[in-house]
């Protein structure tokens, strides 16, 4: 079995994805499998698949879709085929540093049980709603929360906890599966820890397909706010509190939570 399963959906963006790639083979030594999710590309990406599958062999797997979906189904899709022992999820425009998940199986090898997913930091342009940061050869990297609530842009968890959850809710299309899943580990008993070895270069690369998903992100983040009855923006103040990294403050109740996140899958 494989240490790890990685799920990369991607389309129409090869020379990222194979940056990806690149990366990826660098940040991590033991058994690692990595399923991409190809939503229906129609420029490099085959070809570039194809380049990584010579080196990697039966560790690279690929999900051909008729048409893309969506990054939420698309990583559903990976997750289930996925046979590590623990399963995470990358954006094609993503890069781990090197040694970076190495460092996050042994973090979770040693977590005890109530940790039920990391938060790896990662590199990002925001201002706003930053929980963690961690600084490395002068560049920042960060976690985020949500109403006080630390959730995982990218997250590494145990198998059975995403068996157990449900994977990712596929009401939404693009955004807030990300903090979505991780409300819904908080609200089963368990935690999100950060995971301060573990960093990630996020280009948030801007492109037509971005724009074009623009409307539909906004869907996603009200969808996200209904579903948690999450509070209003606190306009003068960071109020994330390390010392209690979920809060209540707004939320459903724990069983109404978990109800909320049955969905066809």
């Amino acid at each position: 079995m494989y240490d790890l399963s990685i799920i990369i959906p991607t389309c129409n963006r090869a020379a990222l994805l194979d940056a990806c790639l690149q990366s990826v083979a660098r940040s991590i030594t033991r058994p690692v499998e990595i399923v991409v999710v190809n939503g229906a590309s129609t420029d490099q990406t085959n070809f570039v698949l194809l380049e990584h599958r010579a080196r990697l062999g039966e560790s690279l797997r690929v999900i051909q879709e008729p048409a893309r979906e969506g990054f939420v189904r698309a990583a559903n899709k990976g997750f289930r085929a996925a046979r590590g022992r623990y399963l995470m999820w990358l954006n094609d425009d993503a890069r781990p540093l090197p040694g970076a998940l190495d460092r996050a199986v042994e973090q979770l090898d040693n977590a005890p049980p109530e940790v039920g997913l990391l938060a790896l930091f990662h590199r990002t342009d925001t201002t706003r709603n930053v929980a963690y940061e961690a600084t490395r050869l002068g560049r920042q990297y960060k976690l985020l929360h949500v109403r006080g609530t630390l959730y995982a842009n990218f997250g590494l968890g145990r198998r059975s906890v995403f068996d157990r959850l449900g994977f990712f809710d596929e009401r939404y299309y693009l955004n807030a599966a990300d903090p979505d899943f991780s409300l819904t580990v908080w609200y089963a008993g368990l935690q999100v820890v950060p995971a301060y070895a573990a960093l990630i270069d996020h280009d948030e690369h801007p492109d037509d397909r971005r724009a074009a998903d623009s409307p539909r992100a906004r869907e996603d983040n009200a969808a996200l706010f209904a579903k948690w009855r999450l509070p209003p923006k606190n306009p003068t103040i960071n109020d994330f509190d390390p010392i209690q990294p979920c809060t209540v403050r707004g939320l459903r109740d724990a069983a109404e939570a978990l109800a909320a996140t049955t969905m066809a899958a």
